[in-house]
């Protein structure tokens, strides 16, 4: 007690005396508060708490750490932006940049208002990636962040003829039916190849090429 001056009264008990020295230890043990709300400093096995205090939207079990910690710091830039393009479009790039957005107004859109597209190209590079899980994935994540009156189709265009093989095994997905809040199973008469004008892709007898 004499390095750890005691404030109790000279009457104090011993039992009283014993806790004094038992809680005065607790100021020896750290208490990194602000480590607890920092994504860069938390541990690991508590950061997913710390997501979700946040209001993290996409949360991965396949994500590495600093994955997960960058998505961790991006949750309030991202909630400052979302039901924008911006955070449409920040969703999109976290997938892959090929993929693009245009709305009704633009060149190659609906011309219906307040609607989208998002195009997934499929090149001979990106068709390995882009399967039916990965569209519905990304989907989900685009309904959370996208404008509340916009409607959206996700769709999957050939790009590049040189790099596809003339048969069916390409990847490709045009889900015209999906509508601002509907998430539902992939149709496979909804699963048809396109061209970049969004027409179906024919073989040689005027059938359209699906994925089997």
């Amino acid at each position: 007690m004499a390095n750890n001056p005691s404030l109790l009264p000279p009457n104090a008990r011993p039992l009283e005396h014993a806790l004094a020295t038992s809680m005065a230890r607790i100021t020896a043990i750290p208490t990194p508060l602000t480590d607890l709300v920092r994504p860069d400093a938390i541990p690991a096995p508590i950061l997913p708490w710390l997501a979700w205090g946040l209001s993290v939207q996409r949360w991965r079990p396949s994500w590495s750490e600093a994955q997960r910690r960058a998505a961790t710091a991006q949750a309030i830039p991202n909630a400052k932006i979302r039901g924008s393009r911006g955070a449409a479009e920040a969703v999109i790039a976290d997938y892959d940049p090929r993929i693009t957005l245009t709305e009704w107004w633009e060149a190659g859109g609906s011309g219906v208002p307040y609607t989208f597209f998002v195009t997934l190209p499929l090149d001979g590079l990106f068709d390995t990636i882009a399967t039916a899980s990965f569209a519905a994935e990304l989907y989900r994540d685009l309904v959370r962040v996208k404008p509340a009156r916009a409607h959206f189709t996700l769709r999957q265009t050939v790009s590049s003829w040189a790099a596809l093989p003339l048969f069916p095994i390409a990847r490709a997905l045009r889900a015209d039916r999906f509508a601002a809040t509907t998430i539902g199973p992939f149709d496979a008469d909804e699963i048809k190849l396109q061209t970049e004008d969004g027409e179906p892709l024919e073989g040689p007898d005027g059938i359209a090429w699906e994925d089997q």
